[in-house]
């Protein structure tokens, strides 16, 4: 009898998976965008424009996308999604002119609900079983990995190759890696989890998810807090505002390795608590990397502890994303709920950055911090609500 694949490898493939797609669609596509515009005669903000129609659509449809992964299995998902990215990014590469470049740029997009963390996630909650919290804490401590590899590695091949190149080259690499990946996982038979199954409440179907309250609170939460962690969109001329203007660069290399340590402690030991609890805790995390900000009175340590409070809740809020959900509703239309829980969250995202940089056009940086803390503090509370009502829900059994 053939013994099972090892779920580690599975995570750690998934990893992999979405490192590629990370890195390619935002990193890469962004660092080539001068080199794009000075190519096709348009301002380099007219491609960043398209990179935003695209975020904005691919969040609108996420619920719908969620509903059909939940139908063929993300598995399934993965390797339509690898197979079609692979494509557009090709057209990219290929586009002659602006319309053409429009809808492939707006496509690779569009095809963010299949191939990044909401569609890894529900092939964790399929493949993994009751170590699927632990699979999505290795999934996202891979794709933390993204900018430092593609940053570099793509400022190089820009100079060394172009920028057409580079990006066939890059969906040549979906192909023989995503492809292949997505292809293995499929072969690999789904686990049924056992212990987080036994002790979950009873559920409303998906279909009463916008009058569940569970639902509309944790919306609220994740919706604040994306306005919170919208805050390094405006990092160096927020710290410039403080009178920490020199720190700024210290505290963009902090950011980085923060969010890699913490996801890495949220893969080893994050499993032996509640997910809700870990949420709890990374949120106060974040609202304290804020006060440190408006305490510090321009002082370098407070823009340096900022970064490590801040990058670690961050860090470990992408994997609450996911584990959440997992505990609030098990794997049951997953898919669904993760994408009606992006939509709303990448709607207020996606309008953040105009909204903060108005207050610090018009208030400064102080009312910049102090909007980021209000939303924090606000999601640190429906977070709390949250535990309440769960806690309450699973007394009553």
């Amino acid at each position: 009898m053939t013994p099972p694949p090892k779920r580690g490898g599975a995570a750690n493939a998934l990893g992999v998976y979405v490192m590629l797609m990370y890195g390619v669609a935002y990193y890469a596509l962004t660092t080539a965008a001068p080199h794009i515009a000075a190519d096709l005669d348009i301002g380099t903000a007219d491609v960043f424009g398209l990179l935003s129609i695209g975020l904005l659509l691919s969040a609108l449809l996420a619920p719908s996308v969620g509903r059909w992964i939940d139908r063929v299995g993300a598995k399934h998902a993965l390797l339509v999604g690898a197979v079609a990215r692979a494509a557009v990014l090709a057209g990219v590469a290929l586009a002659p002119e602006i319309w053409t470049l429009a809808v492939a740029f707006i496509c690779a997009q569009l095809l963010g609900p299949l191939t990044e963390y909401d569609a890894t996630f529900a092939a964790a909650a399929q493949t993994a079983g009751d170590d699927a919290r632990r699979a999505m804490s290795v999934v996202t401590l891979w794709g933390g990995f993204a900018s430092t590899a593609f940053w570099p590695a793509s400022a190089f091949l820009l100079d060394a190759i172009g920028w057409r190149p580079m990006i066939l080259l890059y969906a040549a690499a979906i192909l023989l890696v995503c492809v292949p990946i997505a292809a293995s996982l499929i072969a690999r038979p789904p686990s049924t989890p056992r212990a987080a199954e036994a002790i979950r409440p009873a559920l409303p179907p998906a279909a009463a998810d916008w009058t569940d309250l569970r639902f509309m609170v944790l919306a609220l939460a994740f919706a604040c807090g994306a306005i919170a962690y919208n805050l390094p969109s405006l990092l160096l001329p927020v710290l410039d505002g403080l009178g920490m203007g020199a720190a700024a660069i210290v505290a963009g290399m902090i950011f980085g390795p923060a969010q890699t340590a913490a996801r890495l402690c949220e893969s080893l030991f994050g499993s032996r608590v509640p997910a809700l609890t870990v949420a709890i805790f990374a949120t106060v995390v974040l609202v304290l990397s804020l006060v440190a900000l408006l305490a510090g009175a321009g002082a370098v340590w407070a823009a340096i502890l900022f970064a490590v409070l801040f990058g670690a809740g961050a860090g470990v809020s992408s994997v609450v994303r996911g584990s959440v959900v997992l505990e609030l509703y098990g794997r049951t239309d997953y898919a669904l709920r993760l994408g009606r829980l992006g939509t709303v969250r990448l709607v207020v995202a996606a309008a953040t950055p105009y909204m903060l940089a108005l207050a610090l056009d018009r208030f400064g940086a102080v009312s910049v911090v102090a909007a980021c803390f209000a939303a924090a503090t606000a999601s640190l509370i429906f977070f709390l609500i949250l535990r309440r009502i769960y806690l309450a829900k699973l007394s009553r059994r």
